[in-house]
């Protein structure tokens, strides 16, 4: 036992004084989840004074990037600065940057490499690197400036987006395809956020059979949502929506719903990228005209609906965490026995020194499909998922964990032959 332990000494010694090596800042930039733009190779390239770490233990200086989407569909990156060893320990710092709706791969991973590198050299100017930086501005042109004062949106923050896509796919004896389309239109401010969403989404399958004919199948869904919600200081928020939607997969030729929500986040709103606690109840009134008759004899009826959900969602240096649970319910005499509930989440932990554990699951209890068809649906049709089908439950999960050991300082790139 004594020399595993006394390897783990040597080991963490060592660690710790390549962590404040003066000769560059070790730093670890941790881009937790998916953040556009977050190309550690290319951070690696560009800042000559930082030496990169793979692990946040080695690091005298750790960086949590956290991205939100702009109201102009544009991404908002928050770099929350850390010292932890040497002459940075203790020093904290939080800069931000946006890049607009539209921007490129190369933009995003440059608005963070500006924020990345600026934020390090406060840390560098308290080391012996402070004489070795020097600090340049680039100064605006009259024309430029006098510009910025004068501008104005045309667009009064209003942002428009279409999308659309296609999906086909084939062999000699089956093919499919997926269709989906939509636009949107909003607009967002501190105090008032609106939306409208229409969309239409259109899925075939046909396969060849042993007896020499074709089973095909298809459904399309629509629907346009808009919501419009209002802050209320820094904890509350309240709003109001409206769906339209039509489905064959859920057996609906048409359905209208609207009702008003109200949240409270315990934590303020600003501190949205790094932490929230929220607790939203809705109510809702829709009306539905079922394709099939269903399983309750009901070809159309008005439904009142209420529900509550729990949203907690955490990003720290420990790893993230979010976990979120729901309660939905029908209102009425003979409904009230048709409820929903959800939990689930995902944790992101670091445990020990180059070993992470990762937890995603869902459990959901289901007991308010009232629309399912009184028809049977075929075989075919279960295997191609063409229509809702009944069940008390449903549920999804992953485990994931990973450990690495070795060079501390190996973040060299080297992008030849990547296929091979």
């Amino acid at each position: 036992m004594r020399l595993p332990l006394l390897l783990a000494a040597l080991l963490t010694v060592a660690a710790s004084a390549a962590a404040q090596d003066g000769a560059r800042l070790t730093t670890f930039v941790d881009c937790q989840g998916y953040v556009p733009g977050c190309d550690q190779d290319f951070f690696q390239t560009e800042i000559g004074f930082a030496r990169f770490v793979r692990d946040p233990a080695d690091a005298a200086v750790y960086v949590l990037v956290v991205d939100e989407d702009t109201g102009g569909g544009g991404d908002r990156y928050t770099l929350l600065f850390e010292g932890r060893r040497g002459a940075a320990q203790g020093r904290r710092d939080t800069l931000v940057t946006s890049t607009p709706p539209g921007a490129s791969d190369d933009d995003q991973r440059r608005a963070l490499l500006g924020r990345l590198a600026l934020g390090l050299a406060g840390f560098a100017s308290r080391t012996g690197l402070a004489d070795r930086l020097a600090v340049t501005y680039d100064a605006p042109t009259d024309e430029a400036a006098g510009g910025a004062e004068d501008e104005r949106d045309p667009w009064n923050s209003w942002v428009f987006r279409v999308d659309g896509r296609g999906f086909f796919s084939g062999q000699a004896q089956s093919r499919s395809g997926n269709m989906f389309g939509s636009f949107s239109a909003s607009r967002v401010t501190e105090a008032f956020k609106v939306s409208i969403r229409p969309r239409a989404s259109f899925n075939f399958n046909a396969f060849e059979l042993s007896d020499s004919t074709t089973f095909e199948t298809s459904n399309a869904s629509y629907g346009l949502s808009a919501r419009a919600v209002k802050s209320l200081g820094s904890h509350w928020s309240a709003g109001v929506g409206a769906n339209l939607s039509r489905s064959t997969f859920a057996n609906v030729d048409g359905s209208v719903q609207i009702g008003p929500a109200v949240e409270y986040n315990l934590y303020p709103y600003a501190e949205s990228t790094q932490r929230q606690l929220l607790v939203s109840y809705n109510a809702s009134l829709r009306a539905v005209a079922y394709q099939d008759t269903t399983i309750f004899l009901k070809t159309g009826e008005v439904l009142g609906q209420h529900g509550v959900n729990v949203v907690a969602e955490f990003a720290q240096p420990w790893g993230s965490v979010d976990v979120f649970s729901g309660a939905t319910q029908y209102l009425g005499a003979d409904r009230f026995d048709k409820y929903n509930l959800s939990i689930g989440g995902g944790v992101d932990l670091r445990l020990l020194r180059g070993l992470s554990l990762r937890l995603d699951g869902r459990y959901e209890f289901v007991r308010d499909q009232i629309g399912l068809r009184a028809e049977n649906a075929t075989d075919g049709e279960i295997l191609t998922n063409q229509f809702e089908l009944a069940t008390g439950y449903s549920y999804f999960g992953s485990v994931g964990i990973s450990y690495s050991f070795g060079s501390i300082f190996n973040q060299v790139v080297n992008p030849r032959l990547p296929t091979l």
